[in-house]
C-alpha cells in the first residue's frame, strides 16, 4: 500500500480543484513526511472542509498555509487521545457552555465525522464551493445530523477550532507556513531581541515575523526614517 506524503496529498487536492499553479514552497517544510493520523482520502477532504473556512485570497488558503498538516500532528498527540478532557461518563447532552461532551475521543470524532459527511452528502472531492459552503452553514447550526456518534455542531466547533489554530498557531507545530496568518494580521511574533532598538522611538516597525523555533541573534531591526 502507497504511503502519502503530505506535500503529494494536498497537491493532489489542488490540481483537482484548479490550484496546481501555487507557490510550490507551501507545504516544503513537511515535504516527503507521511501523515501520522490522517490517509489520504480524510487528508484530501479535509483540505477542501478547512479551505471553505479560510479560501485563498491575499493570503494562502487553510490548506496552503499547513492547517491540515496541523491537524494531523494534533490528532495524533494528547489532544487526538483526550488527555485534557474527562472521557469518563455519563455523557449528558450538556450545553455550548460546558465545553466537550462527546464519549468519542477527539481523533475518533474527526475520523467518524470525516466517514459520516462522506455517507451524508457523498464525496466531498468534485463538490461545488457551493454546496460545500452550504454543508459549512448545515454543520454550524446542527443539521443535519451526522450519521453514527457524531454530532453535526460538535465536529464544526472542532473543525473550526483547529482551523484556526492550525493558520495562528507558531509554525513548530506544523501549520503558519511562512508566517501566513501572522502576516494577515500583523503580529511580529515571538521575537524577543529589542536590546539594540531600544531607542528607537516613533519609526515603524519591519521586522518580518519570527516564530519560537528562530535562531537567535540580532534583530536586524529595520525602520523607515
Amino acid at each position: 500500500m502507497p504511503t502519502y506524503s503530505r506535500r503529494s496529498v494536498l497537491f493532489g487536492f489542488g490540481a483537482a480543484v484548479g490550484l496546481a499553479s501555487l507557490p510550490r514552497h507551501a507545504f516544503a517544510a513537511l515535504d516527503g513526511t507521511p501523515f501520522t493520523f490522517l490517509t489520504d482520502s480524510e487528508a484530501r477532504s479535509l483540505a477542501l472542509l478547512c479551505d471553505t473556512l479560510i479560501p485563498q485570497d491575499d493570503f494562502p488558503s487553510a490548506s496552503q498555509s499547513g492547517v491540515v498538516d496541523f491537524i494531523d500532528l494534533q490528532l495524533a498527540g494528547g489532544y487526538g487521545r483526550g488527555e485534557h478532557l474527562y472521557m469518563d461518563g455519563p455523557h449528558p447532552q450538556g450545553t455550548p457552555e460546558q465545553g466537550y461532551q462527546s464519549p468519542l475521543r477527539p481523533a475518533e470524532l474527526w475520523r467518524e465525522g470525516l466517514a459520516a459527511m462522506q455517507t451524508v452528502i457523498g464525496p466531498l472531492d468534485g463538490q461545488p464551493q457551493s454546496a460545500l459552503d452550504r454543508l459549512m452553514t448545515d454543520l454550524s447550526e446542527d443539521r443535519p445530523a451526522l450519521v453514527g456518534r457524531v454530532g453535526a455542531k460538535t465536529f464544526f466547533t472542532e473543525l473550526h477550532a483547529l482551523t484556526n489554530q492550525g493558520y495562528f498557531a507558531d509554525p513548530i507545530y506544523g501549520g503558519n507556513k511562512g508566517y501566513a496568518g501572522w502576516h494577515m494580521v500583523g503580529f511580529p511574533g515571538a521575537f524577543g531581541y529589542f536590546t539594540d532598538t531600544v531607542d528607537a522611538h516613533n519609526r515603524p516597525y519591519r521586522q518580518p515575523p519570527m516564530g519560537i523555533g528562530h535562531q537567535p541573534g540580532t534583530s536586524d531591526f529595520n525602520w523607515e526614517r
